[in-house]
């Protein structure tokens, strides 16, 4: 059975609510589908200010707070080259 989860940013200043979310089978399935876009958002957000670092904020469909995750984490300078 499929679940949604919802992804929002937050810096503590300012949140960036996710209204659409996706669907997935668990939370580990939506980061891995989501990656892509969230590296993305990491390369535009993640170092704009280093007192405020960006946080993915992962919701559940009950709007439970899920996971916590900096965007740095997803940026392309932490992401490994892939082997072809």
């Amino acid at each position: 059975m499929l679940r949604r989860f919802y992804f929002d940013v937050d810096n503590g200043q300012e949140t960036i609510r996710d209204d659409e979310g996706v669907e997935a089978a668990d939370l580990e399935q939506a980061l891995t589908d989501a990656r892509g876009v969230i590296g993305e958002m990491a390369d535009d957000l993640g170092t704009t200010d280093l007192n405020n670092p960006w946080t993915l904020v992962v919701r559940d469909e009950m709007g439970l707070t899920v996971a916590h995750v900096p965007i740095g984490l997803f940026s392309s300078a932490h992401r490994m080259p892939r082997r072809g």
